[in-house]
């Protein structure tokens, strides 16, 4: 009779479950919490129906209760019983976390760990991660990244796009669930993979990521959405070039920075050999007084550029 009673009080009010937290606290199905009254007869019941409750200045005070079983519920509402899956990142761990849920109302029935379904542990990911970025790879590098393959796009649509780095981020996501993973990935391997081996070679002659000068020289080209192409050096690098260096196929000359010895700027041009015919003469003979131990020939183009290291 009495769990006759019980089941019959359930089956009226199915709003008021809850379920014990600590000692005295409610998690209501309904949403929000309470407190059970300490002079509740309701001592240990884990699960319970709040039949009669009043607002306090502390909250929701639950005076009367009944003790229920969980799997009530599954009989008396199964239609109200839903499944879910919680997947979210553990900051302190590093890692994606899910975990499988039977919940009624806001309370959870039964939960337990499981892997996730992979599009959302890649979402999860890629949203820490981007939050995080820093702390995993390189900011500068990865919009490198995306800034060549915007170039490259403009000279040929056919490449695929890395529309933002976010999206670069979330590629390199896929199949893994931990910052650890991620910072044993290379970003250049990700993006070689993604566009294929065909699309890669061709990222690589239309927007390399350095270009090597005559007389040795590596240098990053950098690319940016608002100018064209650039690259900077001291003059004397360019020492034995008639024409500065190209990218594009050959079809777009890179924006030239000339340094002085002590890497302030000199000029910027995309034109070296009007440089060279035109505002040479005059900064050689500056640079000449400035930096005497330094070579400054008469004739840059046919001169040799010096050696990593050497001032002459």
């Amino acid at each position: 009779p009495e769990v006759q009673l019980r089941l019959a009080l359930l089956a009226g009010h199915p709003d008021r479950v809850a379920r014990r937290q600590g000692e005295r606290g409610l998690a209501l199905a309904a949403g929000g919490a309470a407190q059970l009254a300490e002079e509740s007869v309701v001592r240990s019941a884990p699960w319970l129906l709040a039949l009669s409750a009043h607002a306090t200045p502390r909250g929701i005070r639950v005076n009367v209760a009944s003790a229920i079983q969980p799997e009530w519920l599954l009989e008396l509402f199964p239609d109200s019983i839903e499944e879910d899956e919680q997947v979210t990142f553990d900051e302190a761990r590093e890692k994606v976390e899910a975990r499988w849920r039977v919940r009624f109302g806001g309370l959870s029935l039964d939960e337990g760990p499981t892997d996730g379904a992979p599009e959302a542990v890649q979402r999860v990911l890629a949203e820490a991660a981007t939050r995080r970025l820093q702390a995993i790879w390189d900011p500068e590098q990865l919009e490198g990244l995306r800034k060549r393959v915007a170039f490259a796009r403009q000279l040929d649509p056919s490449l695929p796009p890395l529309e933002s780095t976010e999206g670069l981020v979330a590629s390199l996501c896929e199949g893994c669930a931990s910052f650890a993973e991620l910072r044993a990935l290379d970003p250049l391997t990700t993006l070689t993979a993604a566009l294929g081996p065909a699309g890669y070679a061709r990222l690589e002659r239309l927007a390399p990521s350095h270009v090597t000068l005559r007389g040795g020289r590596r240098l990053r080209v950098n690319y940016e959405s608002s100018r064209e192409p650039w690259v900077a050096s001291r003059l004397q690098d360019f020492f034995g070039m008639s024409a500065g260096p190209t990218v594009g196929e050959g079809r777009v000359p890179l924006v030239l920075h000339l340094q002085a010895p002590n890497r302030q700027s000199v000029s910027v041009t995309s034109d070296l050999a009007g440089f060279w015919e035109r505002h040479y003469p005059a900064a050689r003979r500056e640079l000449g007084r400035r930096y005497p131990r330094h070579a400054w020939p008469e004739d840059p183009r046919a001169a040799q550029a010096p050696k990593r290291g050497r001032a002459r």
